[in-house]
């Protein structure tokens, strides 16, 4: 070990040695990926301008040592790949270095410190960045950087031959952002149909044509500069979609990285790795918890739901006046999630009569999805759910709906349902839901409570072809009259409606922008499925089921709609017995603010109290709709203080 190497480590070791070690959270297989950008020497360049990712050179070193005293083990991605084709085992604790955007200071800075600690890293580079001829500015956002910041491909090609770096591409030329709705939201380039005031949205086959070019672009200019193509890609601002990731794949980039705080384990998929993003004001404390995984992060959700009837508003002005209110409240809140309406519903019904987001079937009331969704996410730091029908979508009379037996017609007291069991029913529904994905930004989806057959439903022909192929008689009445049969039906209806969901979501999910939260489901549940079982055939909705197949279960816990004497204990009941099935961490409880069979509000102190009760019997996650965040209800000075979740948390196990 070099006398400079004890000297740095020295400096360091009262700071790491008052690290409180955490026992070590970290499987076998497991390695996490730490992502880190610029990095700038303040002793030699004390007057260069800092932007954010940046670090020091001291800084680095804390880290690098921190690392090595902790007996962390850097390693390469062909180690990774080796070890998960069944070749030589990962080390234990293992850890991957990658360097964003192309610093000059990779190749002045960090390449020497890598040498001395035998540290291997990746290196992620913007190919038309480095395309700027020496004297020029590199875009940077809204502003431009000398070109003399970054590295030049001499560079490149020489950090490239070194055992200790793999060169990665950042992409050729999507490192921005696009204009990605009317109302001038900027967002990456990779995964956004950009708005063009003159054109609309970018069509879905020039937005690929798009894609496909930068990556043939980045594959042309490594094959000419290093003499080889990129197997990696490092998706620029950490967002990606299946489509993309497809289309990296056929460029031979079947490795890339997103910026999803977690560690990866090797029996996972590489199409995708997660990463950490470290910056300077990243403390060693952190980086520790992040190197053993002992990251923190909240233990319960709290769930509002908002209804964009309540943010639209002829007046664009009045629009958006609503709009900041809305994103002050829930900011206010101490929420973690919003499940935001995506349809439009002024009469109640529970039908999507519009969308509010462009796409090929519905009407568009507005275009205004994607804008709340967007201010939500960065500016109130929640996540959003895309709140949709299933079968609710009304396309005119033309189409085949649900049809009850004993009247060959739709139902009166039910909401009006396309019939899955039809072909263009589901292609029309899927290609919404694929509309969704790829011109708004969402994390997760929630599934409606439309998604029910009553046990006189579906009697549509298509219905009753896809019974007699199951060996179910084609006559309902037969299904009716035979216990078993009974069964049998009701099963099968709560497995395709199931099914139909999960394809929704693979449809939603392929344009859909991921970034640094997981994409998850959440499904509604009668509650009266729960407390009575046989009435799961009366619904086709089985809570065991969607467990099965749902990241969560949101159970309808509404006193007031299911009629209940006794409100409190009805909620204690229902908790129990949804507790007695499903586990707590995939509960979700929906309350309700509004008493719709008098039409008048629930106070917020019953409101606050029903969550006392949940939280008593273990329900973690808790959720209410609607929110009325004009008239303040629930008040949110009575809601908050059991409500809110801003400092409970909980350590990754």
């Amino acid at each position: 070990m070099t006398l400079w190497r004890v000297i740095a480590m020295s400096a360091v070791l009262l700071v790491i040695v008052n690290i409180q070690q955490a026992q070590a959270a970290r499987s076998a297989g497991d390695y996490v990926v730490i992502s880190y950008h610029d990095v700038v020497d303040s002793t030699v360049t004390p007057d260069l301008d800092i932007y954010s990712q940046t670090i020091t050179r001291g800084r680095l070193i804390e880290h690098f040592n921190l690392i090595a005293l902790g007996g962390y083990q850097p390693v390469s991605l062909q180690q990774i790949i080796n070890a998960k084709a069944g070749g030589q085992p990962l080390p234990e604790k293992a850890v991957l270095l990658t360097f964003d955007d192309g610093y000059r200071s990779f190749h002045d800075i960090v390449f020497p410190l890598l040498k001395l600690y035998d540290f291997p890293a990746v290196q992620a580079v913007v190919g038309s960045w480095l395309d700027v001829p020496a004297g020029g500015r590199v875009p940077y956002g809204n502003i431009t950087l000398p070109r003399e910041r970054f590295l030049t491909w001499d560079q490149v090609k020489t950090l490239d031959e070194s055992p200790l770096v793999e060169i990665a591409s950042h992409s050729y030329n999507l490192h921005y952002g696009v204009v990605g709705n009317p109302m001038g939201n900027e967002q990456a380039a990779a995964v956004t149909s950009m708005w063009n005031t003159r054109s609309g949205y970018e069509s879905e086959a020039d937005y690929l044509e798009r894609i496909r070019n930068d990556m043939a672009r980045t594959r042309q200019r490594f094959q000419e500069q290093l003499g080889s193509t990129p197997r990696i890609m490092v998706w620029p601002y950490g967002a990606y979609s299946e489509a993309t990731l497809n289309l990296a794949a056929e460029y031979g980039m079947n490795y890339t990285f997103s910026l999803l705080s977690a560690p990866n384990q090797l029996q996972d998929s590489m199409r995708s790795m997660n990463r950490y993003l470290i910056d300077q004001e990243t403390t060693l404390e952190t980086i520790e918890e992040i190197l053993s995984n002992r990251v923190w992060e909240n233990e319960e959700q709290r769930i509002v739901h908002v209804d964009l009837d309540y943010v639209f508003d002829p007046d664009p002005i009045q629009q958006e006046q609503n709009l900041d209110r809305l994103i002050e409240r829930i900011s206010r809140y101490g929420v973690s999630t919003v499940y935001l309406q995506a349809y439009a519903d002024p009469d109640g019904d529970g039908v999507a009569d519009a969308l509010y987001f462009p796409n090929r079937h519905l009407p568009v009331r507005a275009d205004l999805f994607n804008r709340v969704a967007w201010q939500l996410k960065k500016r109130a730091n929640v996540k959003v759910y895309a709140w949709m029908p299933v079968l609710s979508f009304d396309l005119g009379d033309s189409f085949q709906y649900v049809i009850d037996v004993r009247t060959g017609s739709e139902s009166p007291d039910h909401y009006r349902r396309l019939s899955p069991y039809v072909a263009k029913n589901r292609n029309i529904i899927s290609e919404i839901y694929q509309d969704l994905g790829r011109l708004t930004k969402f994390d997760g989806l929630l599934f409606h409570d439309d998604a029910f057959f009553t046990d006189f439903e579906d009697a549509s022909p298509e219905a009753l072809t896809t019974y007699e192929r199951a060996s179910l008689p084609r006559d309902i009445n037969a299904i009716r009259n035979d216990e078993n049969l009974m069964s049998i039906w009701a099963r099968l209806k709560t497995e395709y409606l199931t099914d139909f969901t999960l394809e929704l979501a693979q449809a939603a999910n392929y344009y859909r922008q991921a970034d640094n939260k997981v994409f998850t489901t959440s499904r509604n549940l009668y509650a009266v499925t729960v407390m009575e079982p046989r009435s799961q055939r009366w619904f086709a909705q089985d809570i065991q089921n969607f467990a099965a197949n749902y990241d969560f279960v949101a159970v309808m816990a509404m006193p007031y709609m299911e009629e209940a004497e006794n409100p409190n204990e009805w909620l204690r009941g229902l908790a129990k017995r949804s507790l007695a099935q499903v586990g707590a961490d995939q509960l979700v409880f929906e309350l309700q603010a509004q008493n719709w069979h008098t039409q008048t509000p629930i106070s917020s102190e019953e409101m606050a109290q029903w969550v006392r009760i949940l939280r008593e019997e273990g329900i973690k996650h808790i959720g209410y709709y609607p929110d009325d965040f004009h008239q303040n209800h629930p008040n949110i000075n009575v809601m908050r203080p059991v409500f809110s979740i801003g400092r409970r948390f909980r350590a990754i196990q």
